[in-house]
């Protein structure tokens, strides 16, 4: 997958109309609640089969930090 397709994944996931770059902080979201993490760890479980957990959710900022942790092998 791409990285940008994975980015309008995720905005169209948790419902965001704002653009979103590799650099925007997840917890800076005005949508980003607990919710929001439950729909993001579902959609990368999905997509990747790379389950997530509340403590690497909290422990990322970015969408770029969420990549990393997916790994980077599985993006094009």
């Amino acid at each position: 997958m791409k990285k940008n397709d994975f980015i309008s994944g995720i905005a169209e996931e948790l419902e965001i109309e704002t653009i979103l770059e590799s650099t925007t902080n997840l917890k800076d979201l005005d949508e980003w609640d607990s919710m929001a993490a439950m729909v993001l760890i579902g959609y990368v479980s999905n997509e990747f089969g790379v389950t997530l957990n509340a403590d690497d959710l909290k422990d990322m900022t970015t969408i770029e930090s969420l990549i990393e942790r997916i790994g980077l092998d599985k993006f094009n």
